[in-house]
Order: structure tokens, then sequence, then C-alpha cells
């Protein structure tokens, strides 16, 4: 496999109060466009509608989502169905051309940075035996996929049996802050931190590890917000 990847990065800027980016935030957007070497998109609620196919609409539940969990819908929805790249809004100061060529030049799935031992100490919720087995699996800031694949196909569909799972108690307790999580502040809202995107993503790099390349630079993680 061979086949070239479409050379954007996608950043997720959603959410029903349209908070501005701070600007630590569009330092962070403004490094990632000056050095990545390759397009980068941010979708936000202006433009998010030119992206969701017909035959693929957002789920019904979305719009009850806090707006994390929109950014990690999203995410997964992009990586299924336009592929390229994803990165947290975050400082980068490296080119990202490398990675999409050995991505193009492999028979691989996905390509990122490799995961960190301690962020897997503290994260794993649902799985904690996932943090035995770091050294497959990616970290989940920032990555690039080959868009509908064993990979994003799973991922995807597991989105929506969640988000189907959801769907009344979403209607019921929507979110009312933007880091809203079941596990993280008294609320009855239904999702945790994780829940729709870690939780599901660390399973599944575990699962198809012969199919990534873990080889991009770790991401930012302190003093990005």
């Amino acid at each position: 496999m061979s086949t070239n990847v479409d050379r954007v990065v996608y950043c997720f800027w959603v959410g029903h109060n349209n908070i501005e980016m701070n600007q630590n935030r569009k330092n962070g957007l403004d490094s990632l466009i000056k050095n990545s070497q390759v397009k980068v998109k941010l979708i936000d609620n202006n433009n998010l509608s030119k992206y969701i196919l017909d035959d693929h609409p957002l789920h019904e539940g979305f719009g009850y989502l806090s707006d994390v969990h929109k950014a990690d819908y999203l995410r997964t929805y992009f990586m299924h169905f336009y592929g390229g790249g994803y990165s947290d809004i975050k400082p980068c100061s490296w080119s990202w051309l490398n990675y999409f060529e050995k991505l193009e030049q492999s028979d691989c799935y996905g390509i990122g940075a490799p995961e960190d031992e301690f962020e897997l100490s503290v994260t794993p919720k649902v799985r904690p035996w996932i943090g035995k087995y770091w050294q497959r699996l990616l970290t989940n800031d920032l990555y690039i996929f080959r868009k509908q694949t064993a990979f994003t196909e799973a991922w995807y569909n597991t989105l929506l049996y969640l988000m189907d799972n959801k769907l009344d108690n979403l209607k019921k307790y929507p979110a009312k802050n933007s880091r809203e999580a079941a596990d993280t502040i008294a609320t009855r809202y239904p999702i945790e931190w994780g829940e729709i995107l870690l939780e599901v993503f660390h399973p599944l790099c575990y699962l198809h590890s012969d199919k990534l390349i873990k080889e991009m630079p770790f991401p930012i993680t302190h003093n990005y917000r």
C-alpha cells in the first residue's frame, strides 16, 4: 500500500457557547500553521456543516455533548471519512511532511507519537489493563490516519454504538459546560471524560499495533490552554 494521504491537519474548536480561543491557544494554532509545512484546517461552528456528509450525518446526540466530547466525536468522524492529520491545539515546532511520507510509503493505518507510560498510568478508566501495554499505543493528542481502514471503521462504529446507548440520558442531562464529564464533577451528564475517545482509541491501538508507526514527536502536554 503506497496511496497518498490528504496532507492536511485538522483541529477542532466547536461548541454551543462560541467561546473564543485565548492567546495561548491562538499561539499554538499559529505555530502549527507556521511549522507543520502542510495545510491546517480549523473546524469550528462556522464551517463544520460543510464537512458533514449527507449519508453520514452527525448523531442525534451530538448537540448534547460537552465541547470537549464534540471535539472527540469529530476527530473520529474526520479520521474515518477524510483521513489526514489531527492535532490538539498546542504548540508545534516541527514539520509534519516526513510523517505523511512515512505513512504513505508503508502499508500501515496510521502514524503518531508513542504513548507515554506516565500518562497511561493515570488515564485508563474502563480498561486499566491497557496501561501495561503502553508501548503498543499511540498518544491521543496528534496523529495521521488513512481514511476508511479497519481501524477507523471500528473506531467510528464503536462511537456510534456508545452514542446510541447514551442518547436518552444525554437528552435528559445535556452538558452544561465545555469540559463537563461524568467522572470529573458532580453531574448527571452521562459520559465520562475518555469514554467516547480514549477508551475506544487505545484498545484499537493495542489490537492493530503492528499497523501503526510510532515515530512522531511527543506533543506538548503542559501550559498550552
